[in-house]
């Protein structure tokens, strides 16, 4: 999945979170997972997982961007909000459907929890999806996409062994939310070789059901999208009309408890790579202990213009006359008492401004039998970018030169090295190589 800019942009379409406006923002904090799915018969899900972790003091993880300060005097409790990416194939001439996603905002949910952790509406229940406009603007928390914004919904899938990508990372407040949008920002569909802008619907698609996210609990939100009708196609082959048709169902389900802390460990394995003039951003993530965690560097320096913050967020513009290689080292610390701490290592290669850089420095682990999905991806030179691999892809995937999609099922369990190298399309062709390695587990 790669992020792309476009100078053809559709009309902005949005999800957000909106809570009832009531006073009195005691409890912080929810385990969140958004992800997008799509089941073999053809249906795309979104779900959204919240869960309340127990934590003080409140600081926000993991690029929300913002900060939520609780009533003087009064503990905070607050968690991650992680959103990942999932589908399934379709049957007909359409393989490719590209979705662009350019933030989730996120309403300040501002009920207060009663002192047992339960709320007054935690009952499971459904809700059709609805397009509509939105005049309301205050209130609004964005969440920063730290995954890959722009993703192939059929290149991913749903039940069978379920292929997730993480879309983004941010924070939400555990209380009562009524209302949730998504902002799409284009969707492209590949039929018969050719990939074409979709037209997206006036207005934003919403979901008016209340749930509650209680603190130390999980609360589930599901989204089915009908693949078979989400895009829409007619007219001749040689100028078809495609629309963007969201049949939308949200289901929700019944707060449970998390799992138990177990030991703080670091999950970010590597960066990206960054270029002299261009904004920088990118989450550290990590497991276990008791939230918030607080994060700082502990040896080696980030390239100036570059700012690691205790949520974990490195952020910032690199600046003129500082490309180069930089090696650090990064700890975490965990809420608890004792705190549990981890330290992980890494290095990020600052390219001069307008260089051809690939800045992906590390790619997921597969299972077999599992599909699988990752996108290379580049910066500078003159693109379109061509992508080749040096070695060998694990049996069963296989790389898309014009994407930089590496795809498929993996067969063979094993350890795979390789090199890949993007070309851009400037008249003096410019490349550049990464080594990568892709770990298939049985």
């Amino acid at each position: 999945m790669a992020i792309t800019n476009s100078t053809s942009r559709s009309t902005m379409r949005s999800v957000y979170f909106f809570s009832n406006n009531q006073p009195g923002l005691t409890f912080f904090g929810a385990l969140s997972l958004l992800f997008i799915s799509c089941a073999r018969r053809r249906q795309m899900r979104i779900g959204i997982v919240f869960a309340a972790l127990l934590a003080v003091l409140a600081t926000l993880v993991a690029g929300c961007g913002v900060t939520l300060t609780p009533p003087p005097g009064q503990a905070a409790q607050i968690g991650t909000v992680q959103m990942w990416v999932t589908d399934a194939p379709r049957s007909d001439n359409v393989t490719e459907i590209w979705v662009t996603v350019s933030d989730v905002k996120i309403h300040e949910a501002i009920t207060t929890q009663t002192s047992d952790n339960t709320s007054s509406d935690n009952t499971s229940g459904e809700v059709d999806g609805q397009v509509g406009e939105s005049t309301d603007t205050q209130g609004w928390i964005t969440v920063n996409i730290t995954g890959q914004s722009r993703f192939d919904l059929l290149t991913l899938r749903g039940d069978s062994g379920g292929l997730q990508q993480i879309l983004a990372t941010a924070n939400l407040t555990a209380g009562r939310y009524t209302q949730i949008r998504m902002t799409v920002d284009k969707v492209e569909v590949k039929i018969d070789g050719v990939l074409q802008d979709a037209t997206l619907p006036s207005g934003s698609l919403k979901f008016v059901r209340p749930f509650d996210v209680v603190a130390g609990q999980v609360t589930k939100l599901l989204f089915d999208f009908d693949a078979d009708r989400f895009v829409n196609v007619t007219g001749s082959p040689k100028n078809p009309k495609i629309m963007v048709n969201p049949v939308v169902k949200l289901t929700v389900f019944k707060p449970a408890k998390p799992q138990g802390e177990g030991a703080v460990k670091i999950t970010t394995s590597s960066l990206p790579n960054g270029e002299v003039g261009v904004s920088y951003n990118a989450t550290l993530a990590a497991t276990g202990g008791i939230l918030p965690y607080s994060w700082s560097p502990v040896s080696g320096n980030l390239t100036g213009g570059l700012i690691l913050s205790q949520d974990g967020n490195i952020s910032g513009t690199p600046e003129a006359g500082t490309a180069g290689d930089y090696t650090f080292t990064v700890k975490v610390s965990d809420n608890g008492t004792p705190s549990k701490n981890d330290t992980k290592g890494y290095t990020i290669t600052i390219a001069e401004a307008g260089a051809l850089i690939i800045t992906t420095t590390g790619l997921p682990d597969g299972t077999v039998g599992t599909g699988y999905n990752a996108t290379l991806n580049a910066l500078g030179g003159m693109p379109p970018y061509t992508w080749s691999i040096t070695g060998s892809l694990p049996d069963g995937l296989e790389l898309a030169a014009d994407t930089g999609v590496i795809s498929g099922t993996p067969t063979q369990k094993g350890t795979y090295n390789f090199t890949a190298q993007v070309s851009d399309n400037a008249t003096t062709v410019n490349t550049d190589t990464q080594q990568l390695i892709i770990r298939i587990t049985q």
